[in-house]
């Protein structure tokens, strides 16, 4: 099988000829069609986990699956599916009894088996979800990391009919939350520094959008404050200021990774106004379910751009360039 190869970190990636893999029990082999790209596979390539070269990454990855390991039942041969980041767990300790697989101290990832930037990709059965009917691949392919987190924090935001939901970072998860927050019929604000992205954030479901430009929390309040805040920005201080943006018993769902140091928090405005910061990432597997199916529905669709596989150091570059238009897929035919 033909796959892109991360040799040695912060170098290019390349393109070798491996061996097929052969699924073992509890295994499925996919073909992959589509594999999306994030911020994490620039983490990756930069040696941030705990991975030994020579790796395979890519964890948005979507195909067919062309074979099964032993025991496996539930899937067949031909099922369109893909494969999300948290595989399997123990099946024994409290967080796999509770159904929370992906706190299991011994959960099993892409990083176990090996990434969909290539051809063929090892997964466990138990981490793949099949694609609703007609979905396409590149469009499925970005759900399985960013749909999926944004809709597990739209989730354990526990949004109310009638409530303010307010985006913060618009970028390849933040496009995401706002459609989804809208296809769930909440009113939406879009917080962004570009004036010049109004009009598309409004098509997108933004049912105001706010140029706030280095204090999003003022602009927020200056409209009447939100009740939940989902916020995929890297920028702590930005975090720090939406915070003064939410209204009295808000929410405020924390789901970027952020690089400027700690958030700081307004410990009397979270106490007095009975207000609530939350972390969270992918979450319930009902979530994945529910973001495909909106996605199948028409009802959200990612703004993707397409390459071929060939180009993953090209994409890999523009993405470290802040020059992606919300997410990259690399298109595996």
């Amino acid at each position: 099988m033909r796959a892109a190869v991360i040799t040695r970190y912060n170098e290019p990636w390349e393109f070798q000829d491996l061996s097929d893999p052969r699924p073992q029990a509890g295994q499925v082999l996919v073909r992959i069609h589509a594999s999306g790209m994030c911020g994490t596979d620039l983490h990756v390539h930069h040696g941030m986990f705990p991975l030994q070269p020579p790796v395979v990454a890519g964890h948005e990855p979507a195909g067919e699956i062309v074979e099964l390991g032993a025991g496996v039942i539930h899937l067949k041969v031909g099922d369109r599916v893909g494969v999300h980041w948290n595989q399997k767990g123990c099946g024994r300790c409290a967080e796999c009894q509770s159904g929370h697989e992906g706190g299991c101290a011994q959960a099993q990832s892409w990083m176990n088996l090996g990434g969909g930037n290539s051809e063929l990709m090892l997964a466990w059965a138990s981490g793949c979800t099949l694609l609703p009917d007609g979905l396409d691949y590149a469009l499925a392919a970005p759900v399985f990391c960013a749909g999926y987190t944004v809709m597990s924090g739209l989730r354990n935001a526990d949004p109310r009919p009638g409530e303010r939901v307010a985006i913060l970072g618009l970028g390849g998860l933040g496009h995401l939350a706002l459609q989804y927050a809208h296809a769930l019929g909440l009113t939406t604000f879009a917080l962004t520094g570009q004036a010049g992205k109004r009009d598309e954030l409004r098509r997108m479901g933004a049912d105001e959008v706010l140029v706030a430009g280095a204090d999003p929390g003022k602009a927020l309040a200056a409209a009447g404050g939100a009740d939940v805040i989902l916020s995929t920005t890297n920028s702590a201080r930005q975090v720090a200021s939406a915070l003064q943006g939410l209204r009295p018993r808000g929410r405020l769902v924390n789901m970027g990774v952020t690089t400027d140091g700690p958030i700081a928090v307004d410990v009397m405005s979270l106490t007095l106004g009975q207000r609530q910061l939350r972390g969270s990432s992918q979450d319930e597997r009902a979530d994945l379910y529910e973001a495909l199916q909106l996605v199948a529905s028409g009802k959200v669709k990612p703004a993707v751009e397409s390459y071929p596989l060939g180009e993953a150091n090209a994409v890999r570059e523009r993405l470290a360039a802040g020059k992606v238009r919300y997410r990259a897929v690399l298109l595996h035919r």
